[in-house]
């Protein structure tokens, strides 16, 4: 009978660590899609709000509500510029829990191939020990057919 895996429990714990590792990496990286997402509708709002502006300061406007325009794509700017900056904390999130996916993963391969080796050993183990028998059940055999012709 095959010996069971030793390093079976450690193998086990390093795919449960490689499920939630995935499920991070998945879960940073709707949110760097989302801020990106953020990222352009700021970026088409302003470009709106901008035109806007072109297109009411050819029919004239007064001096407050070009004022008023001009604060408001100021805010727009500063909004945008948070907002860049959500974009590249959100990917260097992902980046690290990529590098942990990364590393969890071969941990898993590390262990899948000792495994494997285990396996090939044990199976290897098993034709020895069954080859074994059959040789001593081929000896009785012989030995029982030399004294029944020495009889």
């Amino acid at each position: 009978m095959p010996r069971p895996f030793p390093l079976r429990t450690l193998l086990e714990h390093s795919r449960h660590r490689l499920e939630a590792a995935e499920r991070v990496m998945r879960y940073q990286k709707r949110k760097e899609e989302a801020a990106r997402l953020r990222l352009v509708e700021l970026h088409g709002f302003r470009g709106e709000y901008q035109a806007r502006l072109g297109g009411s300061s050819q029919s004239g406007l007064d001096i407050h509500m070009l004022r008023d325009f001009h604060v408001f794509l100021k805010k727009l700017d500063i909004a945008i510029h948070a907002q860049e900056d959500e974009v590249t904390l959100a990917q260097s999130r992902w980046q690290a829990a990529h590098v942990y996916w990364t590393t969890a993963r071969a941990k898993v391969k590390a262990y899948e191939t000792l495994a494997e080796r285990h396996r090939v050993a044990e199976v290897r183990r098993e034709d020895k020990i069954d080859q074994a028998n059959m040789d001593e059940l081929v000896n009785r055999r012989f030995a029982v057919s030399i004294r029944k012709e020495d009889l």
